[in-house]
Formats: C-alpha cells, structure tokens, sequence
C-alpha cells in the first residue's frame, strides 16, 4: 500500500506542471475566440447581413461596401437611386440582373415607329433621346388586342427581356454614339424607348438606349430614368385597365416622352396632355376589354377567313385596310396557345387596294374548339385591330 501510494503521488506531481500548461492553452484560445466573435459582430452594420446572422458568425459571409457613386448636381434623389450598369428598364416588373435573359437577335427585328407629326429636333427636352438614334420599335406579338396573354399577364416581360450580356455591350458602344462626356456605364440605364411592359421590341437597337439617371429640366423637375420608368408603369396600369389605348400609351413614351409626362408645348405650338387621357374606352365607342379597338382615321376589317380549318390543313386570313398601313397577324387557338406559325410572321404593308394576308398551317396537334384570328395595323400613330372567331376540327 505505502508503495502503490508513493507511485501516485509521483506520478501526480510529476503530470501537475503538464496538466496545468494544458489547462492555461484552453482558456486563451477560449478567451481568444470569444474576442474574434465579439468584434466580427460589432463590426457588421446593424441592419447587415452580419447582424441578422449574429449566432452564426462562423457562416456569415464577407460583405463589400458598395461603390460609391458620383451624382450630377441636378439629379433628384430618385433619378439617382443605385443605378444598375447592366439591366435593361431596371423598374420594368422589377428585372433582375441575375436574370440570363431571352435569347437575343441582334439588328432591327422589331416594328419600326415612324416620328410623329409634331415636334421637330429643336423641341428635345434634357431626358429625351436623340429621334433618328433612337425612334424606338414596337414587338408585334404586342396589340391591343393580345395584351390580356402578354404585357397584362404579371412576369410576362422577363420571357423577352434580352440578356445582360447583349444590354451591356450595346450601352458601351452607343454610349460613344451618343457624344455623352460621361463614359461610366453606371451613369446611364440601358433603356427601352417603348418599355417591353407597353409592347417595344426587346433587342432592336432603335428602341435602346444609354438613358442618364442624372437628368432634369431647367427648373429642376427631373427627367432621368427613374421618372421614365415611373411614367411607364403608370402608363401600363392605365393600359390593362382600359382607360387608355396601348396605341396612346406607346405615343405617350416615344420620343417626346418629357412633353407627354410634364404637359409641355412645342415650339411648333401643339401640346401633348400632361397626364395620357383617363377617359374609359366607352366613351370613344368601346367596351373595356373589347378586341377590336378601331381608331377614327384607320380601320381595318377581315374579308376573309375559313370557317373550320383542320388539323394540318393551311388556312388564309385576309383583310382590308388603308393604303400604306403596316399590319401583323396573330392566332390564338382554343387551348390558348398562340401561333408561332412561319405563314404569321410576315407584317405587309398595304398597297394602293388596302389588302393584305397570310396563310399559315394549323399543327396536327392543335387542340379542336373554337379560335381566333387578329388583324392589327398601324399607320403614323394611328393604329386599328380586328378579330373574327375560326373552328379548329
């Protein structure tokens, strides 16, 4: 006994100094660790990621301070709000940019829009872009008659936004075209004219542009981008509630579209309505919702048109308009697909007899039932639309 406690009390006396150096290296990593902890979370902002993630301070990611922006004396605060380099119509049903984007044909692939009437070069405004780089050009798929299945329809933009990638090369290069002083890409937001939520063409160079965030009237009101794009989502709103013709819409945001949104004159002594007309479709002759919405000075009208086509048979719509006016046709099918038929693509201009068709063949697997054709066409501003109901057999 004597002998198995005097190899203990070796062996304690012996282990103590080791134990203790041990015990010393734990508490100063300890003590260490809570200090690391401590100050990464007094560091993070209080409304930062950091401060929401507080009990996870080993998972909480490293945060870059956002660049700050340098901003034209004369841009309001909502004009200059955190541009986007790179996205197209920013505001546009809030795009992202991590958004890749539609496929994009480069070149003029949408609907040229022949300048208006009034206004000269003389009458641009500081927010306005330059009328023969930019006259801006419609999406045919986009009438008055098809918008309840397209720009109506919440999300509907982001199936033809173009991407980016293409945005962003087009911004640099037209940045140059443009003579801006200003060079950095964060200074402008890569605009459609007409917005895709009121039916512009989404890759056509002629509805794109280097629009400045910083911009405003010599009196102050602002005409940067943030007010275009508040001016266009007022616009579509009105629009898909039938208070406005898209027609009068895409009018309202064309190249005069400070003039429209402020109710300024031109030199010339005609004036555009400082807020788009509210006045119900009613009052013109239509009904809210209605699919033809003809305009006084153009009409257009079926002439023809197959009362039942069948599967995989080819089918001739034919109408009659005024001579001159460019016009597109469209089908939507009782399952309510829209036709991507070859024979639909083409937009005819009408001849001296106002006559204009397309055929096209009806897929084998179109579902039976009831479908319908439309005729929309447009001359300068005026625009006119026409359905007619066909059986799928």
């Amino acid at each position: 006994m004597p002998v198995r406690r005097f190899a203990f009390g070796r062996f304690d006396s012996r282990a103590m100094p080791a134990i203790a150096v041990a015990i010393a290296i734990v508490v100063i990593v300890a003590f260490g660790a809570a200090g690391c902890s401590s100050a990464s979370q007094s560091a993070a902002p209080a409304n930062g990621i950091g401060a929401i993630m507080g009990d996870l301070a080993g998972e909480t990611p490293q945060i870059t301070p956002a660049v700050a922006l340098t901003v034209s004396p004369l841009a309001s605060s909502s004009d200059a709000a955190a541009p986007s380099p790179t996205v197209a119509d920013a505001d546009d049903e809030l795009a992202v940019d991590s958004s890749p984007g539609a496929a994009t044909t480069p070149g003029p692939t949408g609907v040229p829009i022949k300048l208006p009437v009034s206004g000269s070069a003389a009458d641009r405004l500081p927010g306005e872009p330059d009328r023969l780089l930019t006259p801006g050009a419609l999406n045919p798929a986009v009438t008055q008659a098809t918008i309840g299945s397209t720009i109506c329809v919440s999300g509907w933009t982001a199936t033809i936004r173009p991407s980016s990638s293409y945005t962003s090369r087009l911004k640099i290069g037209q940045i140059v075209t443009y003579g801006y002083s200003d060079t950095s890409t964060a200074a402008y937001e890569e605009d459609h004219l007409i917005s895709l939520e009121l039916g512009g063409a989404p890759s056509d160079p002629r509805n794109l542009w280097p629009e400045p965030y910083a911009m405003s009237l010599a009196d102050g009101r602002p005409t940067g981008a943030r007010t275009k794009d508040s001016f266009e989502n007022s616009l579509k709103k009105q629009v898909c509630a039938g208070t406005i013709l898209l027609a009068q819409a895409q009018a309202d945001i064309g190249v005069y579209w400070v003039h429209a949104y402020y109710g300024i004159t031109f030199s010339s002594g005609t004036s555009t309505a400082a807020v788009p007309t509210s006045a119900p479709l009613a009052s013109a002759g239509v009904s809210a919702g209605a699919p033809a919405v003809p305009v006084a000075s153009l009409s257009v009208s079926i002439t023809s048109l197959p009362a039942s086509v069948s599967h995989g048979a080819n089918a001739t719509l034919a109408a009659i308009t005024s001579a001159g006016a460019t016009c597109s046709a469209s089908v939507r099918y009782f399952s309510g697909t829209v036709s991507t038929a070859v024979g639909l693509k083409p937009q005819p201009v009408a001849g001296t007899n106002g006559d204009v068709s397309w055929t096209w063949k009806v897929g084998t697997s179109t579902t039976p039932g009831t479908s319908s054709a439309t005729v929309s066409c447009w001359l300068g501003t005026d625009t006119a639309t026409a359905t007619q109901s066909f059986e799928v057999t």
